[in-house]
């Protein structure tokens, strides 16, 4: 099976470590497996970084996560769902939470609306006669643009996943 003058044995009796990187070495040669843990630790790294970047993009703009790791099917999906429902919301005159608040539920629902990102800034274009909750359609409203932050929030930890390798 295995002719070089000198190897007698089968190049499957002997023993093999597979690296990382798909390269295979036979056991007894050193240095590849002392490289291969840092190796290994240094894509983690950057594998969080990344997560940690798209984390960040996807929060700040409803779909960027997903676009910068290359996802154009679901950062466009992403952004339509987020930013659909953050605009009937505010067409509807839904409440849009203030950053202080001394309830529970208004800190609750600025975090909600905080959520969608550079989308929770745009309120101030559209709030300008202030929400309408008199009417069922801004109480509906109010729940559109909470919806929103959670849909992004979604999206945030799905191109972490994406990003970090436990999705693809």
């Amino acid at each position: 099976m295995n002719e070089v003058p000198g190897n007698e044995a089968a190049l499957s009796d002997a023993t093999v470590n597979q690296t990382s990187e798909s390269h295979a070495t036979v056991s007894g040669e050193s240095g590849d497996h002392e490289d291969a843990v840092p190796r290994a630790t240094q894509r983690r790294a950057s594998r969080v970084g990344l997560g940690l970047l798209a984390a960040i993009a996807a929060w700040l703009v409803p779909g960027l996560g997903h676009l910068l790791l290359g996802r154009w099917g679901r950062a466009l999906l992403f952004f339509f769902a987020v930013a659909g429902l953050v605009l009937t919301g505010y067409w509807l005159r839904g409440n849009v939470f203030p950053p202080h608040s001394s309830d529970v539920f208004g800190t609750l629902g600025f975090l909600s609306d905080a959520s969608t990102g550079v989308l929770y800034y745009f309120s101030r274009f559209f709030e300008a006669a202030g929400p309408d909750v008199s009417r069922a359609a801004g109480d509906y409203g109010t729940r559109f643009i909470a919806a929103a932050g959670v849909v992004n929030l979604l999206a945030v930890l799905d191109a972490v996943e994406i990003a970090i390798g436990r999705r693809s």
